[in-house]
């Protein structure tokens, strides 16, 4: 029951993508049969693509959850560094990631750090945040009930602030795993010379010639992409605290 109504919308969103392909050429916009096939035709490539992105989304994610918790318990511990960095932080979050990209070229050279390195820069501040507010989320009651046992900074860290934190961090973490993908792409755009071929690469590579059903099956497998590391994360939020937490 659950599956009825979005299966029913993209059915009804394929039909009209096929309906709307059949009166515009082919170069502006190909129908589902024909990104299926030139889907198929570039398989290797596309695999191979996906499997570069979602590297370097992934250790973009991960550069940003340490540099992001790291900077949540420096905030917590520290009111003044709060205040001193937090600003920067937001500043960092509103530079367009497609102007930093060509300065990030020329520090890291081509290849996958340009990615990995705009990956961690969209995906830090929604994790910082999160984290940041869930540090500071928990009950008056409880940490007044550890320092009463003596309990100093790093057992209550540890042992009420973390796990009360948590639901706000997979919060931001949902956020933060899309937004990966999107950074590891646009880094891609700029930094992928296609040694090895990654998914922004072939994007970019297909449009300009015109490939356009290429350019769709790539968009699709990131699109992909995307739903899998979000699903993973909603997955790990469940298995982690689902039994605890509504």
């Amino acid at each position: 029951m659950k599956l009825r109504g979005p299966v029913i919308a993209a059915a009804v969103a394929l039909g009209a993508w096929w309906l709307l392909s059949l009166r515009l050429p082919e170069v502006l916009l190909p129908g589902p049969e024909t990104v299926a096939a030139a889907g198929w035709a570039a398989r290797a490539t596309l695999v191979q693509a996906t499997f570069e992105t979602a590297a370097a989304s992934a250790l973009g994610l991960l550069l940003a959850m340490v540099i992001g918790g790291v900077g949540a318990v420096l905030f917590l511990r520290s009111r003044a560094l709060e205040a001193a960095l937090y600003p920067y932080a937001l500043l960092l979050q509103t530079v367009p990631i497609v102007a930093i990209a060509p300065l990030l070229v020329v520090w890291l050279g081509y290849g996958r750090p340009v990615a990995v390195a705009t990956a961690a820069i969209v995906s830090f501040f929604p994790i910082l945040t999160s984290a940041n507010v869930g540090l500071r989320s928990t009950s008056p009651e409880h940490l007044e009930l550890l320092r009463l046992y003596g309990a100093g900074f790093t057992a209550i860290l540890w042992k009420l602030r973390l796990p009360a934190a948590l639901p706000h961090v997979f919060s931001g973490l949902s956020t933060a795993v899309g937004l990966s993908v999107i950074g590891a792409i646009v880094g891609e755009f700029v930094g992928s010379n296609g040694q090895p071929p990654s998914l922004g690469y072939v994007v970019l590579r297909s449009a300009r010639s015109a490939d356009t059903g290429v350019t769709f099956a790539a968009i699709f497998a990131a699109t992909g992409l995307a739903l899998s590391a979000f699903a993973s994360v909603r997955l790990l939020e469940r298995r982690i605290i689902g039994h605890w937490h509504p």
